[in-house]
């Protein structure tokens, strides 16, 4: 309160000093603004007391003649320094406030909440410390509120439910803490939550469902408890769901399903049990499933084949049991498979061979036998097979490499019998070779030894003979 009483004392007596000059009060207050800040000159060189109105200075509009007012101020990215002054307050037609990447300190000045037709809040990209002020609650009008990549800490204000218009609330990148107010569920126009990199903790309150509007929720990395309510399921618009690195508990809701619009969800890194609910399958539009680094256990639900436009698959150390679904081979477009570190058992369906697509394959470190299919030597665009740590049998693909740009092949740690391909280096784009503790007999073909982009090559504990060249 003494910093603030002696800031407010620095701006009325500035504003004392200019009483006397040409510029309106509109201009005053700004001036008071400018008084604190550090700037280059040319920056704020047009921003002149003895003009009768502010209107024509550099980052400032005004409302039309014969009474006009400020209705915006942008001084985004101008290489500013300095507190945001409580003068700001006092510019009551303001509709736009942008100051963001600058190098802004201090504290959010309470009295911006004075500025009751301001539709745009952004403060993003700066040093700006201490907590959401309570009188921002007041910003019915507000659409926009962006302090993104500041310093802010302390909790969202329940007041923030009394911001009836708004549409984005954007916040990630800072030390905010707290649990999400319930309040929330008021915003019905919410579009957009994010509050990702912070330190919220709690549950996600139920009242969420209630934002019908909301496209993208956004709380990674933040610690977040509790189960994900089922009340999500009401999100019909929703298109992103990222509530990555957190410690959320229980089990995907089977209501997820009814967010048909969703093209992400993004739930790794936290303590989710159960199964994968089968209805995911109905979200046709999804595009990335990520759940890896869980603990989902039961089978992979044979309707994930349902998701056509799926590019991205990501079910990795989980505890997921049973098959590797046939019907994985119905997505088209899918270039990421990774199933690594379950419990899978059965043998690798030969329908993923129809991925004509697919980039990266990890199947490593589960229980899957019989062969590998031969079909994966005609897969042109596989840059990363990864199958070690299986009971694979077989031979390896005589022609694994012709058609491929292979990129990384591990195929450790198994049962595989017969040779080396020769042509698995044919493209000259592989890196790392992983063949060790198998089967393999004969020699090391010639064209591996000579491959120039290798850099790892393992081949031991096999029964393979022949020789290094120098």
């Amino acid at each position: 309160m003494r910093y603030w009483a002696l800031q407010l004392g620095v701006v009325l007596a500035f504003l004392l000093a200019y009483e006397s000059q040409g510029v309106n009060h509109e201009g005053w207050l700004l001036l008071a603004l400018k008084s604190q800040l550090i700037y280059s000159v040319h920056r704020l060189e047009s921003w002149n007391a003895r003009d009768p109105t502010p209107c024509a200075w550099k980052g400032v509009n005004c409302s039309l003649p014969p009474n006009p007012a400020v209705v915006s101020l942008n001084l985004s990215n101008m290489n500013l320094s300095g507190i945001v002054t409580p003068s700001i307050g006092g510019l009551v037609k303001l509709t736009y406030l942008d100051l963001s990447f600058n190098e802004f300190y201090g504290t959010i000045p309470a009295e911006i909440g004075n500025c009751s037709k301001l539709k745009a809040l952004n403060l993003y990209n700066n040093n700006l410390v201490g907590t959401i002020p309570l009188e921002l609650g007041k910003l019915s009008k507000l659409v926009t509120f962006n302090l993104c990549n500041n310093r802010i800490h302390g909790s969202i204000p329940n007041e923030i439910g009394n911001m009836a218009s708004l549409e984005y609330l954007l916040g990630y990148s800072n030390n905010l803490s707290g649990s999400i107010p319930r309040s929330i569920g008021k915003l019905k126009n919410l579009r957009t939550i994010r509050l990702g990199q912070n330190l919220i903790s709690g549950n996600i309150p139920v009242e969420i469902g209630k934002c019908l509007n909301l496209t993208v929720f956004g709380l990674k990395q933040n610690k977040l408890s509790g189960s994900l309510p089922k009340e999500i399921g009401r999100l019909s618009f929703m298109t992103d769901l990222i509530l990555l690195g957190n410690q959320l508990s229980g089990v995907i809701p089977p209501e997820i399903g009814n967010c048909t619009d969703l093209k992400m969800i993004a739930l790794y890194d936290n303590n989710l049990v159960g199964q994968i609910p089968s209805t995911i399958g109905n979200i046709r539009s999804l595009e990335r499933l990520y759940l890896y680094r869980n603990s989902l256990n039961g089978t992979i639900p044979f309707e994930i084949g349902n998701l056509s436009l799926a590019k991205e698959i990501d079910l990795p150390e989980n505890y997921l049991t049973g098959g590797i679904p046939k019907e994985l081979g119905n997505i088209p477009g899918l270039y990421i498979l990774f199933l690594f570190k379950n419990h899978l058992s059965g043998s690798i369906p030969t329908e993923l061979c129809g991925l004509r697509n697919l980039s990266g394959l990890d199947l490593s470190i589960n229980s899957l036998t019989g062969l590998i299919p031969t079909g994966f030597q005609y897969m042109r665009k596989l840059t990363r097979l990864i199958l070690y740590k299986n009971t694979l049998s077989g031979i390896i693909p005589p022609k694994l490499g012709i058609y491929s740009r292979l990129f990384l092949v591990d195929l450790a740690d198994n049962n595989i019998t017969g040779q080396i391909p020769k042509c698995i280096c044919k493209q000259s784009n592989l890196v790392v070779l992983s063949l060790g503790s198998n089967m393999l007999t004969g020699n090391i073909p010639h064209e591996i030894t000579n491959c120039k982009s290798l850099v790892q090559l393992r081949l031991g504990n096999n029964s393979l003979t022949g020789s290094f060249r120098p």
